[in-house]
């Protein structure tokens, strides 16, 4: 009969002595055979979840990264397992910003093709403009104007849909969702399809 590494290390931790038989097979030998089976499955168990640190390896525990992660998102919807794992280590290892260019590489990850007009691109106007110009020309300090250059797919509003419901309705509803998820609280986007 040959020994566990955990059925050995408990017949280590016996006394030694006559009374004490540990040679394979005795009784007491199969006694720490027995009492080994739980903590050599917890050694297993624990070399798996190794693996389990970080997303991009995650089988197991990729169900609590995803939760953790506040995926599924509204750009993730049908994903394989292997597409949702991806998802999950790319979230991981993404580092957000508030500038301009963290925006338009976050859009152009997902093949929206954009640019961004906010307050600090002259939205004052200035002594070169026309007298009967507005002092603000954006709608406030905090907004900025979204501009898709991808072409969008688009519909007529209908008389089926809801009376708040804009006229033109695009289908730029990931790329929003997506902005408005990790744009500051008091930023406003305003979408313009180009």
């Amino acid at each position: 009969m040959v020994m566990t590494r955990f059925q050995r290390i408990f017949l280590q931790l016996l006394p030694t002595g006559l009374a004490w038989n540990k040679e394979p097979g005795s009784e007491l030998s199969l006694l720490a055979g027995a009492l080994a089976d739980g903590p050599e499955q917890d050694d297993e168990s624990i070399e798996r979840l190794l693996a389990e640190r970080f997303p991009d390896q995650s089988t197991v525990l990729l169900e609590d990264w995803e939760k953790w992660l506040g995926l599924p998102d509204c750009t993730s919807a049908g994903q394989t397992f292997d597409e949702r794992r991806t998802a999950a280590a790319e979230k991981y290892r993404m580092v957000g910003s508030l500038n301009r260019q963290f925006y338009i590489e976050l859009a152009a990850k997902y093949g929206f093709d954009i640019d961004i007009e906010s307050f600090s691109d002259g939205a004052y106007a200035t002594c070169m403009d026309n007298c009967l110009t507005r002092l603000r020309k954006n709608y406030g300090r905090y907004t900025s104007h979204i501009i898709v250059k991808n072409s969008i797919e688009r519909r007529n509003a209908t008389v089926l849909d809801n009376c708040l419901t804009p006229l033109v309705v695009y289908s730029g509803g990931v790329l929003e969702c997506l902005l408005e998820k990790y744009k500051p609280a008091h930023q406003v986007f305003i979408y313009i399809y180009q």
